[in-house]
């Protein structure tokens, strides 16, 4: 527990959050220094709305997002505070400001948080109503705050993006043991399988978010200010990370073909569950060690589990016999291999973190690193383009539009206290999908009520403003820090805050937690209704697409494989840009669907067909990288030709389904006698090493391989089984689709 606090105290978001309290309390003790509070009240507004935007990223990248939350909360307090006193010109002048603001976050991640600022600017204009010049001095005094922001944004910019690129680091390091550790729960699990699939799921999309940060903080930022040796290790490491996931990735394939040989009876498999145990138990040592700034613990030698996994397969073929266990030899001999690479890249990463690698020869150019940051388009014609119901962020605008003249509604209608709160709740929680409006609304309710219980109690049992003053500073410190981390948390921190703040202010607090619970609650009530009746977005209607974009990806991942293995290219780039976007849509296909399951049983039409082509898709892009990275590691002796020609049938396969889709591709088809042909080389290279072996044996059961014959033995059973096996899954997904369709 006490471990855990340390760790919470060192971390990015708390040092994040005490900056930000920072930077909202100075301007509230200046105004209490020139008794002017309500103005430097509005400078703290502004510099808390374009705080928002300060997430991980680039320094100009920040620097946009604050000016550009600074600037739309200042225009938006302004021209709210020129119409509120007319209702004819209030009611219009909302609904055009709330959709455009809205309407912004088409522009991704950081234009939604801009988004957020800009709306949450709007609501903060009902709380104190300003008329004549006043409306313009605290419109530019919140424009001031945002500068201030801006300001202490870039002073603690080099220590707080080395503190979250460091956090990053140590997130993925912590994914990653965890994806390989369930890897080989998949493995030998019978009875929790779903369980661990959904949560393999919400993991890869977890690495994928993780990822595409830590590309962003150590490629872009690298770009724009040079690198150091710290950096570089950071992106060693990175990079080593990236080919452990495709390894992992890579390994599930080989124990699924390995259950399907050892039936139940998995005491062959278990030296190599457990070393794939120790593997992320290794992992999880390095991020420990990482976070506590410490050296790694002494070392656990694994040669003796390698040297177990060696015996388990000697023992298997003693058992079984020669020619029979053949087939489970040389698959446990690659899953060793594989195994074998795994530790190589986690020894890799502790002597960069030993700082006992070299660290030359790792970088890119300029014009490479850019290609894999996923960069925005901010052109105007995506705003055109989503100006149409088929748009889920102009649905979600529309959606947001009429809540939120709903909630004003509401608060003129009935004698409602600081019925801005309504609006404030609506803003937070209505969501484009249905699954985060309805999870966040448990969580603000959750959250809301029982921080106005704990509050209600502090101020029911004691009266002391000290008191009230330090609770509320506290509150609002941890109110920043849990924001990003658990929502429902920073929700309870939130309501103390405002009621400890109200505590100082009147003597009768109970009056505040009375109306903010049931504000709280009518704000959730109109979020919900709205997602759910007003152009709702389920899944379902948007989930061929994230397919579409699956399958293409998936197609360009191969033809990668494909063209490697008939030039061996020097430069990776391509291939690894390849990998990248299978793994990038592969998680958002399976968030795609982990969200569609949430959603109400009414609108999960066709869910066990989009089930079966989810999983369909993971075991492809399992069974390409195993392909893949078997083909960028050895130096193959497949007949390339017959390569080429296999892939092109599986890829015809993959356009077929996209064409189910309604997509427009052209499949060039293989024909079935070519392709039979392209199978019996592959086989017969096989089966010619095979009639050696069996001759070298000469009628003994066991006699040592020459390592190079294995070698050679072992990349003959994969590459073909391989490739059937990636046409069966291609031919299932492609039947998959019709079916769907």
């Amino acid at each position: 527990m006490l471990q855990e606090l340390r760790e919470f105290l060192r971390s990015t978001d708390f040092v994040k959050a005490l900056v930000i309290t920072f930077a909202a309390v100075m301007p509230v003790l200046l105004g209490l220094w020139f008794d002017q509070v309500p103005y430097f009240l509005s400078v703290t507004m502004g510099t808390i709305l374009a705080s928002g935007s300060d997430v991980p990223g680039s320094r100009r990248h920040k620097t946009v997002g604050i000016l550009a939350s600074a600037t739309i909360a200042m225009l938006a307090s302004i021209a709210v505070g020129l119409v509120v006193g007319s209702l004819y010109l209030l009611l219009p002048v909302l609904a055009v400001l709330v959709f455009a603001i809205s309407f912004i976050s088409v522009y991704g991640f950081r234009a939604s948080l801009v988004s957020f600022a800009g709306l949450m600017a709007i609501v903060m204009s009902f709380v104190h109503v300003h008329t004549g010049a006043d409306i313009f001095i605290h419109g530019l005094l919140m424009g001031a705050g945002g500068l201030w922001a801006l300001l202490l944004s870039l002073v603690f910019h080099s220590l707080l993006q080395k503190r979250q690129t460091e956090t990053l680091l140590i997130n993925c390091l912590r994914q990653t043991a965890r994806y390989i550790q369930l890897r080989g729960k998949l493995a030998i699990e019978e009875q929790n399988l779903e369980a661990l699939q959904k949560e393999f799921y919400n993991l890869q999309v977890k690495l994928n978010e993780t990822h595409e940060a830590l590309r962003e903080v150590l490629l872009h930022e690298r770009q724009s200010s040079g690198s150091s040796n710290y950096h570089r290790k950071q992106l060693l490491i990175f990079i080593d990370l990236i080919d452990i996931l495709e390894l992992s990735l890579a390994n599930p394939a080989n124990y699924e073909r390995a259950r399907e040989l050892f039936g139940h009876s998995v005491r062959v498999l278990l030296p190599f569950i457990k070393l794939v145990f120790e593997l992320s138990a290794k992992l999880d040592h390095l991020a420990d060690s990482m976070q506590q700034r410490r050296g790694l613990p002494a070392e656990h030698d694994l040669e003796p589990l390698i040297d177990k996994c060696r015996d388990s397969i000697r023992q298997y073929v003693e058992e079984l016999k020669l020619p029979q266990a053949r087939e489970g030899a040389l698959l446990l001999h690659n899953l060793l291999d594989y195994e074998e690479k795994l530790l190589q890249k986690i020894t890799s990463i502790e002597r960069v973190y030993l700082n006992l690698e070299e660290q030359q020869g790792i970088g890119m150019q300029s014009r490479e690193r850019r290609q894999f940051i996923t960069q925005q388009d901010y052109d105007v014609r995506i705003l055109r383009d989503n100006l149409s119901l088929q748009s889920p962020i102009f649905k979600h605008a529309g959606r947001l539009t009429i809540a939120m003249l709903l909630g004003y509604g509401l608060g003129i209608l009935f004698p409602i206290q600081n019925a801005y709160w309504i609006l404030l709740t609506i803003v937070v929680i209505l969501r484009p999908g249905y699954t985060l409006t309805k999870e966040r609304s448990k969580h603000r309710l959750y959250g809301t009520l029982l921080g106005a219980v704990i509050a209600g109690l502090i101020v029911l049992l004691v009266q002391n403003v000290y008191l009230y003053s330090v609770l509320a500073l506290v509150s609002l410190i941890l109110s920043f820090a849990f924001i990003q981390r658990n929502y429902r948390t920073s929700s309870i921190f939130v309501t103390t805050g405002i009621i400890f703040i109200y505590a100082l202010i009147t003597p009768d607090a109970f009056d505040a937690i009375q109306f903010r619970v049931i504000d709280t609650l009518t704000g959730a009530v109109i979020s919900i209704a709205a997602i759910t009746f007003l152009w709702p977005s389920w899944e379902s209607q948007s989930i061929k697409s994230s397919i579409v974009k699956a399958l293409r990806a998936n197609r360009l991942y191969l033809a990668e494989i494909d063209r490697y293995s008939q030039h061996k290219l020097q430069n990776t780039t391509d291939y690894k840009l390849a990998r990248k976007e299978a793994f990038l849509q592969m998680g958002n296909l399976n968030a795609a669907f982990q969200r569609m399951s949430q959603e109400p049983k009414s609108a999960q039409q066709q869910l066990m067909e989009f089930y079966e082509i989810v999983g369909l898709n993971h075991t492809f892009l399992a069974a390409a990288a195993a392909l893949g990275t078997f083909i960028r590691d050895t130096k193959t002796q497949a007949n390339t030709e017959d390569l080429h020609l296999i892939i092109k049938s599986i890829d015809a396969n993959l356009v077929q389904a996209l064409q189910t889709l309604q997509e427009d591709e052209d499949a060039e088809e293989v024909a079935k006698e070519e392709l039979v042909e392209a199978y019996d080389h592959l086989e017969g290279r096989y089966n010619e090493l095979v009639a050696i072996r069996t001759r070298e044996l000469a009628g003994s059961s066991y006699k040592p391989i020459a390592p190079e014959f294995l070698k050679n033995l072992k990349e003959a059973r994969l590459i073909s089984d391989q490739l059937k096996w990636l046409h069966s899954i291609s031919g299932n997904l492609k039947q998959a689709v019709r079916e769907l369709a």
